[in-house]
């Protein structure tokens, strides 16, 4: 699975965001040559490379696919930001009391 988030990570790492070469989703890698988000996608390259056939999938689905990529990449920044206000908004009403 491709780390959409940089959380996996830990606060001092050096982290690199790419785009994979087959799907086009944006990913955060612990390696600067990383090329693909997961193992599918460096499969499926491979697959077409050697094979010299076309993708596996129609370039409307790799497109679909980029997209729902996206959508838990997004789905997890919500989270974490939903998770943080929530949070802050904790320690404002302790700081209010504690007044």
């Amino acid at each position: 699975m491709p780390r959409l988030s940089r959380e996996g990570f830990k606060h001092n790492a050096k982290v690199f965001e790419k785009t994979c070469q087959w799907c086009g989703t944006p990913f955060f890698a612990s390696r600067s040559t990383a090329k693909f988000c997961s193992s599918t996608c460096r499969a499926y390259s491979h697959q077409a490379d050697t094979l010299d056939t076309a993708a596996p999938w129609q370039e409307t689905d790799r497109t679909v696919d980029a997209l729902l990529h996206q959508i838990a990449f997004l789905k997890s920044q919500v989270e974490s930001l939903s998770r943080d206000n929530h949070e802050l908004r904790r320690a404002l009403e302790e700081a209010k009391k504690a007044e």
